[in-house]
């Protein structure tokens, strides 16, 4: 009997664990979105993909390719509560530095 609460244990774990990474993806992708069509003014129909990770440094990342720039990512996060773009970089291969980004931001100090 007591097997069968442990395994229920993990099982609702597992499910917590899932379902909060599963929202905080969907949130954070939305958040990104509405960043780059509400303060950026891009249209939706500009974006191509918004796609979120939750990964290692930062935890979460949001990388995004536009359509006129197929072959280029752009990623994002939140921090101190703003949607900032923290890097760039081509979607195959490596970036030799000789690229001109498109969308790449301006840092604002």
């Amino acid at each position: 009997m007591k097997k069968y609460g442990v395994a229920i244990f993990i099982v609702i774990i597992l499910a917590t664990v899932w379902m909060l990474s599963n929202y905080t993806k969907s949130h954070t992708q939305n958040e990104v979105f509405n960043y780059l069509v509400k303060i950026q003014g891009y249209k939706p129909s500009e974006i191509y993909s918004v796609e979120t990770q939750i990964g290692k440094a930062p935890l979460v990342s949001t990388q995004v390719i536009f359509k006129d720039e197929t072959n280029a990512r752009y990623f994002y996060k939140k921090e101190q509560g703003k949607i900032i773009q923290y890097s760039q970089a081509p979607v195959k291969g490596v970036d030799d530095g000789a690229y001109s980004y498109k969308h790449k931001e301006k840092k604002s100090s």
